[in-house]
């Protein structure tokens, strides 16, 4: 009586077209033409990005500040700092491909560090989502974001699918994630390779939050593979066993195992797993909502008759399991796979007192009186 398996995450659609793709072009152009510059000027930046800088002061003072640090550096260490910042946004790449090394600065260049950190947290958090950037460009991030939602039918977080993205339409958004933290991985803060509208489950503590994705900090920080929001997947199964079996309306207590559709996808299965502590929030999201998905059941779906046997309504669940399927596969919605994965452990693997328990409770009282007050 098996169903095909079940299946979480789902790639992303990227935005082809955005006028706010064009702010990389600041940074990209400053640290290129800083290699053979001699002082801080308008030079440094693209011609659209001058009368930006000139209306921002502090903009223009954390600009001159790294200027100033990177000119006293050698040629050499100039091109070196360019190449750290075009690896750091080969986002794809370092994800997929954990023998892609990653570049870091030298000791010697913290200095070029530290106010680069200051620099890039001012240009994401204030000048890329101010009304210059988005006047010069074109577009707003929340036109960004609608324009996303637009190429992404489904209203569920892909990281966990338990929450949905916010409303688009009344200039509310997902927050935007720093897929490789902002923290460590600062010259990609305005690549929107790098980000990535998440829910904000997955984007707090103690899920992903700063969490290092390409380094394994419970394996000896081991560099792994991780999914890349915008590249396809094969996605992962989900089982669910329910460990202490009790009344109906108690939850259970559950055990969550997760496994890749595609074992070639292991690793990266794995790191998702842990970085957004999906089997956990899994098995608590089915102990709180277990009771109220067979309240839907038993209101919604074609129900055996009263004298029927357990293997009817293990029909029953195999056929509400489909139908929760195929709404997936329009759409992925809401705790929709988990919810699926209950109704196939129900169908596969619930003893059959759990079983009589769903039937009791269909014909209780209860839900004869609504039923018939309904009719």
């Amino acid at each position: 009586m098996s169903l095909e398996e079940s299946n979480m995450l789902f790639p992303l659609e990227y935005v082809e077209e955005c006028g706010l793709y064009h702010f990389i072009e600041v940074p990209l152009h400053f640290f290129k033409r800083i290699i053979t510059e001699d002082a801080y000027g308008n030079d440094l930046f693209p011609a659209w990005f001058v009368p930006i800088l000139n209306k921002s002061p502090k903009l223009q003072e954390e600009f001159e500040d790294l200027a100033n640090t990177i000119l006293k550096k050698s040629t050499l260490k100039r091109k070196k700092i360019y190449l750290v910042f075009l690896n750091n946004n080969r986002i794809t790449r370092l994800c997929e491909n954990k023998t892609f090394q990653l570049r870091t600065l030298e000791d010697d260049l913290q200095d070029v560090a530290a106010s680069s950190k200051r620099l890039f947290s001012r240009l994401y958090g204030t000048t890329l989502q101010g009304s210059m950037v988005e006047n010069e460009l074109g577009e707003s991030i929340h036109e960004h974001y609608r324009k996303f939602r637009n190429a992404n039918v489904s209203q569920a977080c892909p990281f966990c699918g338990l929450e949905n993205y916010p409303d688009r339409i009344n200039n509310t958004r997902s927050q935007y994630d720093h897929y490789l933290n902002i923290a460590k991985y600062y010259f990609s803060a305005v690549n929107f390779k790098n980000l990535v509208p998440m829910c904000n489950a997955c984007n707090e503590a103690p899920n992903k939050h700063m969490k290092d994705l390409l380094f394994d900090a419970q394996n000896g920080n081991l560099r792994r593979r991780v999914f890349y929001p915008y590249s396809d997947c094969s996605g992962a199964k989900v089982t669910l066993t329910n460990v202490m079996p009790s009344g109906v309306g108690d939850g259970g207590e559950w055990s969550v195992d997760v496994k890749p559709s595609n074992n070639a996808e292991k690793e990266q299965v794995e790191a998702w797993k842990k970085i957004f502590n999906i089997e956990r929030r899994y098995a608590s999201r089915v102990a709180e909502e277990a009771e109220n998905w067979i309240v839907e059941f038993i209101y919604q779906a074609t129900l055996p008759n009263k004298d029927d046997d357990t293997d009817s309504w293990r029909d029953a669940f195999k056929a509400w399991a489909k139908t929760l399927s195929n709404i997936n596969e329009y759409k992925v919605v809401r705790n929709g796979i988990l919810k699926k994965a209950f109704f196939e452990y129900l169908l596969n693997d619930a003893p059959d007192p759990e079983v009589a328990g769903i039937k009791a409770m269909a014909q209780s009282e209860m839900f004869t009186a609504r039923q018939l007050a309904v009719v």
